[in-house]
């Protein structure tokens, strides 16, 4: 392989607001940080997408910004053009060789006809392609929990993720509880499946000053004590533990603290204002809805502690933003959430409201327990880094071509024996 090696880190995604998005922006930086002269990293997105990135994006990194009516150019080009031709051809024999003819997304033919060397899917979001891939599906969460699916996104996730992990060289993951689960789940060889655990995403950004803070204090009206869940209302994200547990605070202990909701809404969020409503705790929770990284550290830095609900991780960036905000964690034990906080957080019961309110006053009352909370989380945090998580990734892509290399090298040696044995009177 001469020259370069070019990734291909295709982040077109719809919702650059989740906590995926974040940790694209983090990744971009740990690469562009990168001292390497034998590898270069193009992030691809969406056109609308592309001035989120630009301030990541230097040094061995580059930034394309594909509009949607590039797509079908590509598309088009592939179907006239010899051998883009041959490419396209492939890619559509390869679908139906999975006996999928419409529902599993073939690339657009951009990454071949760029030639990459690489194609890095750092989202459950891929498509199939001839080129090497490194796939990161996240999570198993439908496989758990499928009481949060329709039958139809249940089966195409399955669909989806089964076809993607197959295609792929390499099946990333965050954690070893998510390790065991894949190949578990899905039966693969463990030395496909590597763990990848990534840094808190507050390391690509600059800390809030005390002005800014306080500043955010006022904007948002917050009090001396309380507590934050930053998390998309989705149904696993499990915010009704929390409006539960302020329910029995406020009926057994006379307490009423104040939690602050962050991140972007989905229709559950009504029920959610269905339930506090039920409950008598309104006047105590106060969803903002999407804050930007900046804010959401002010936030962080002015809290009592985080309280992280979730039913099912994959791997859990909200606990590392809180070790390097210096916050306490009151996590549930669910899936990797014990693997990824271990003895810097306490945890809970997600499926107990009375295990949460005794931790929440325990959080409240006793400074102790937070400044050895905190002692404990900033020494977990110095074991994460993006730095790490950014050389782990040059490595996997470097290997990831090697091994494509090897593969396309014992399919000319066994093309050059079949030759061999027809030979030029057969």
């Amino acid at each position: 392989m001469a020259g370069k090696l070019r990734i291909a880190i295709d982040c077109r995604i719809a919702d650059f607001e989740q906590g995926v998005g974040t940790a694209l922006l983090a990744l971009a930086k740990a690469l562009s940080d990168s001292n390497v002269t034998d590898q270069e990293y193009t992030f691809l997105v969406t056109e609308e997408m592309k001035c989120r990135l630009v301030p990541y994006i230097y040094g061995p990194c580059r930034l394309e910004g594909i509009p949607e009516s590039t797509f079908s150019t590509v598309k088009a080009s592939l179907r006239r053009i010899t051998p883009l031709r041959f490419i396209w051809k492939t890619l559509i024999d390869l679908r139906k060789r999975l006996n999928e003819t419409a529902q599993i997304p073939v690339s657009d033919g951009y990454v071949e006809y760029r030639q990459f060397d690489v194609v890095h899917f750092p989202t459950p979001t891929a498509y199939l392609t001839k080129l090497p891939t490194i796939y990161q599906p996240q999570d198993l969460q439908h496989l758990h929990h499928p009481q949060f699916f329709t039958e139809t996104a249940f089966a195409e996730r399955e669909k989806l993720y089964r076809a993607f992990c197959n295609q792929a060289s390499f099946v990333c993951v965050g954690a070893e509880w998510t390790k065991q689960d894949f190949l578990k789940s899905y039966e693969m060889a463990p030395n496909k499946v590597v763990v990848i655990p990534f840094g808190s995403v507050f390391s690509a950004y600059k800390a809030p000053s005390q002005h800014e803070i306080k500043n955010t204090i006022e904007k948002y009206g917050l009090p001396d004590q309380f507590f934050i869940y930053p998390a998309k209302t989705w149904p696993h994200k499990n915010h009704e533990i929390i409006l539960r547990a302020l329910h029995i605070l406020k009926c057994e202990q006379d307490i009423a603290p104040h939690v602050y909701f962050t991140g972007s809404y989905t229709d559950h969020r009504l029920s959610l204002d269905r339930l506090a409503k039920d409950l008598m705790v309104s006047e105590q929770v106060h969803f903002l809805g999407f804050v930007t990284p900046a804010v959401l550290q002010a936030i962080f830095n002015a809290a009592t502690a985080m309280i992280y609900p979730s039913r099912f991780e994959g791997f859990g960036l909200p606990i590392l933003e809180a070790f390097q905000a210096r916050l306490p964690v009151l996590s549930s034990n669910a899936a990797t959430l014990p693997e990824v906080g271990r003895n810097g957080a306490l945890y809970f019961d997600p499926d107990s409201p009375s295990d949460l309110s005794a931790l929440m006053v325990a959080i409240l009352n006793k400074p102790e327990l937070r400044r050895d909370l905190i002692a404990k989380g900033t020494f977990l945090l110095s074991q994460y880094s993006f730095k790490d998580t950014a050389a782990s990734f040059r490595a996997l892509y470097a290997k990831a071509a090697a091994l494509s290399a090897q593969k396309h090298q014992l399919h000319r040696l066994q093309a050059n024996r079949e030759s061999v044995k027809i030979g030029p009177d057969q």
